[in-house]
């Protein structure tokens, strides 16, 4: 088995970078920008700011409209992503409504709410499922492209610095940013080099710190971002450019994004399939290891000789290893959403195919894995990510599409579930990739299963960074791990057992 045809699924990743690096100006005049973004050096795609003023109710408004397209390959296989964020806002920038829409796969996601005595109810509509969240929000909250909003109407100065409150659709939540000022720099854009002042953005979340968002900024004298950057993926730069210079290249695809993200390995890992017990030694450049990566059944951290390093023990585990837990898990892991469609008709019919004759829920979980297995027949890196709904329709995609569809056929017979978001090792790529298998609650244990690379048992160069039921408006923080490491962490296999 190729272990690259059936996992290393990238589409999230793009996702999960929001509109955060998106430089923009919102005015109460109208103002049209567009940008081009750079993956690891690579062009990827566009985005496109419209602001125009607006009238409600003889009230003066400003309507802001990002289009953001990214394309880029994944082994041999073309993706694009397109999403558009749009606000209305009034003229000091406090948010009203806004709406969110993503086009990954044949399948368009679509977030849309307003703000009503100080709430902001949202509604996300997909897969044929709608979900509902209130979440608490003030006149100083911000739309996602909060920091060029500011520093347009206001620049800063070298040695000062601004708070505010953005919300970040990815996340779903309202998080802090600093804005500090520093100094002036040289920097190279289309034309030529030029004096820009350095602003760093500084992302928090609760107090949390959230380097994923973290950002640099180079503005002019008007305080025009006409440079991003931020680190993830081997470095993303945003640059101001023209129309023409934005779609340039667009017919070519120059970044595979499986490649250039694979977390390079000291030594290959010979038979990955069979190792069931291995202990790694993990490097990250910027932060503690062990502050990222998740203990439990399956995996075990321990603190290493300095502060970016730690070990990391990795074991297969059985349906009965370990402590039970509770006997009842929260029942978003039961419930049906926008990508796990356990509703959804074909979904029920191929969940009751796969478990005939079955009555023990673990039974259940390895019928269904291997259904799954067995007729997900077109291993294909074209899809972003796609519901249930539609995988249960095309028996096609890569790990996403066999994570969403287990568990919504599981789901779908009673059995809970969720979606495990971390790296798999490639032995034809030499390294580890991001992937995405299951995790269903069986025996009151949480227990692993990969349906694309067809394991009941799942082995130990699995390692997990995150879970999630997938459920909520915006179900993409769990991935946001897997941006913190690639291009920053070293892993290497010092046992293999």
């Amino acid at each position: 088995m190729r272990r690259t045809r059936r996992g290393l699924g990238y589409g999230l990743l793009i996702l999960s970078l929001g509109a955060v690096l998106a430089a923009d100006t919102a005015t109460a005049e109208t103002h049209e920008s567009w940008d081009a973004v750079f993956i690891s050096g690579a062009k990827v795609g566009f985005i496109h700011t419209y602001v125009e003023p607006v009238k409600d109710k003889g009230k003066s408004l400003v309507r802001v409209r990002q289009d953001m397209e990214f394309t880029f390959k994944r082994l041999e296989d073309r993706v694009t992503i397109k999403t558009m964020y749009g606000t209305i806002e009034t003229q000091e920038g406090s948010v009203l409504k806004l709406e969110t829409r993503t086009l990954a796969s044949n399948q368009q996601m679509t977030a849309t709410g307003s703000v009503v005595d100080d709430k902001m109810t949202l509604s996300l509509d997909g897969g044929g499922q709608r979900q509902q969240v209130t979440i608490p929000w003030g006149p100083e909250v911000r739309g996602p492209y909060a920091a060029e909003q500011s520093l347009s109407r206001a620049p800063l100065k070298s040695g000062e610095s601004r708070d505010l409150r953005m919300y970040v659709p990815d996340l779903n939540k309202i998080c802090e940013i600093k804005l500090v000022a520093k100094s002036t720099e040289e920097v190279t854009l289309g034309d030529g080099k030029r004096p820009l002042l350095r602003i760093d953005q500084i992302v928090s979340l609760e107090t949390k710190p959230m380097p994923e968002y973290n950002t640099t900024h180079w503005v002019d004298a008007t305080g025009q971002v006409l440079k991003s950057r931020s680190e993830i993926l081997g470095g993303l730069d945003i640059y101001r450019t023209t129309r023409e210079g934005a779609r340039l290249g667009g017919d070519q695809v120059a970044l595979n994004l499986t490649i250039s993200s694979i977390v390079k390995v000291t030594h290959k890992i010979a038979k990955p399939e069979t190792r069931r017990d291995v202990t790694y030694r993990v490097g990250l450049t910027d932060e503690d290891p062990a502050t990222l990566l998740p203990t439990d059944r399956r995996q075990t951290v321990r603190a290493g000789k300095t502060k970016n390093s730690a070990f990391l023990d990795v074991k297969t585990a059985r349906p009965t290893d370990g402590t039970a837990g509770p006997e009842t898990v929260d029942a978003q892991f039961l419930r049906a959403n926008s990508l796990v469609t356990s509703e959804d008709l074909t979904v029920k019919k191929h969940a009751a195919q796969a478990t005939a004759g079955a009555v023990d829920p673990w039974d259940k979980a390895v019928k269904i894995t291997k259904w799954v297995a067995q007729n997900l027949k077109d291993k294909n890196f074209e899809t972003a990510f796609a519901p249930a709904s539609e995988v249960a329709q095309t028996l096609a995609g890569d790990c996403t599409e066999h994570g969403v569809l287990v568990a919504a056929m599981c789901r779908a017979v009673g059995v809970p579930s969720r979606v495990v978001v971390g790296l798999v090792y490639s032995d034809s790529l030499g390294g580890f990739g991001f992937h995405m298998w299951n995790e269903v609650y069986v025996n009151r244990r949480w227990v692993a299963v990969d349906a694309a690379f067809d394991q009941t048992e799942v082995d130990a160069v699995h390692i997990k960074l995150s879970d999630t039921s997938l459920d909520g408006v915006s179900p993409y923080e769990a991935f946001l791990p897997v941006v913190r490491v690639l291009g920053k962490m070293t892993l290497e296999p010092l046992e293999l057992r």
